[in-house]
């Protein structure tokens, strides 16, 4: 019928609003709280981490940090790897390639902190990272047991 709205949102329309929500939040006040809900960072972010990413130009990033930045309506929180002319070179920790050059505008923030469990963790990778990091890249059965046996708490260790 004309002039009713519908009785369900639109999964794409509320995408757009967070989205929209989130860039207007970092824009007004530089800093914003996200859930985690992927695990291509994996050792250093869990699914369910919160991160707090505050405002930067893409000329304040250092190598090293994780960046937000947003493509397609969707966010994603990996590495800063390096940087190819004015682009910024991003990969997630467990991941074996870097992801497609983000540009400038696509640049939200770096995150500076990490809660886990209501617990701050450490931003910069522990030693064992890098060698865990490099394991959970090359094994998709290694990422899905670990996150297995988190959610079952066996893994005290990460929380």
């Amino acid at each position: 019928m004309v002039g009713q709205y519908p009785t369900q949102p639109d999964e794409e329309l509320l995408d757009e609003a967070r989205h929209d929500l989130v860039a207007e939040v970092l824009r007004q006040f530089g800093e914003v709280r996200l859930k985690v809900n992927g695990a291509s960072m994996l050792p250093s972010v869990w699914p369910g981490d919160v991160l707090t990413v505050r405002r930067r130009s893409p000329a304040e990033l250092l190598t090293g940090c994780i960046v937000l930045c947003c493509r397609n309506r969707g966010f994603i929180a990996h590495r800063m790897v390096g940087r190819q002319d004015d682009r910024i070179l991003t990969r997630g920790d467990s991941h074996l390639r870097e992801d497609p050059p983000f540009a400038g505008e696509e640049v939200l923030g770096e995150v500076v902190s990490i809660l886990r469990y209501d617990r701050q963790v450490a931003l910069s990778p522990l030693w064992w990272h890098r060698g865990f990091s490099w394991i959970v890249r090359h094994s998709d059965l290694c990422t899905r047991t670990l996150l297995r046996l988190r959610r079952s708490s066996r893994l005290s260790w990460v929380r």
